[in-house]
């Protein structure tokens, strides 16, 4: 146990303080560390395709999202050399996020997954269940959430 984990974030407090726990965890247990984002992709409707191509616009709409998560993914990185870590393994992924962190934690079987108990997505936590507890009742491993 704790040494192979996972730790997701989406640049809520809740999230860095994950990285905290994930890095203190790794740390003294001697565990490697992967810190996962997973994105929405987005699907842009047809007018903005239609106004991407009319303004001669280069790239997606998937460029403001890719420079928000870089900027999560920093942030992340920040916090594990801060806290001494110097090899940690960084993932981006798009899609569902409890989808998407269950299926990278049983491909890269993970025995530790690390996130906030609360992320960014509140509202949609609401009507349909958090993340976290998605994967906390469908994880195959140790979850360990904070607040």
């Amino acid at each position: 146990m704790f040494q192979n984990i996972l730790c997701c974030i989406d640049g809520s407090e809740h999230a860095l303080r994950a990285a905290e726990q994930a890095c203190v965890l790794a740390q003294k247990f001697g565990g490697s560390l992967t810190l996962l984002i997973v994105a929405k992709e987005l699907k842009p409707s047809a007018q903005v395709k239609r106004f991407i191509e009319l303004e001669h616009l280069s790239g997606e709409p998937q460029y403001v999202l890719d420079e928000y998560t870089e900027d999560i993914m920093d942030k992340a990185k920040d916090v594990a050399a801060a806290s001494g870590l110097t090899e940690v393994r960084t993932e981006i992924k798009t899609g569902n996020p409890a989808r998407a962190i269950m299926e990278f934690a049983e491909r890269r079987k993970v025995d530790t997954i690390v996130l906030g108990r609360r992320g960014m997505g509140d509202i949609e936590g609401v009507l349909l269940g958090s993340v976290s507890h998605k994967v906390a009742s469908l994880a195959k491993c140790t979850v360990v959430t904070t607040r």
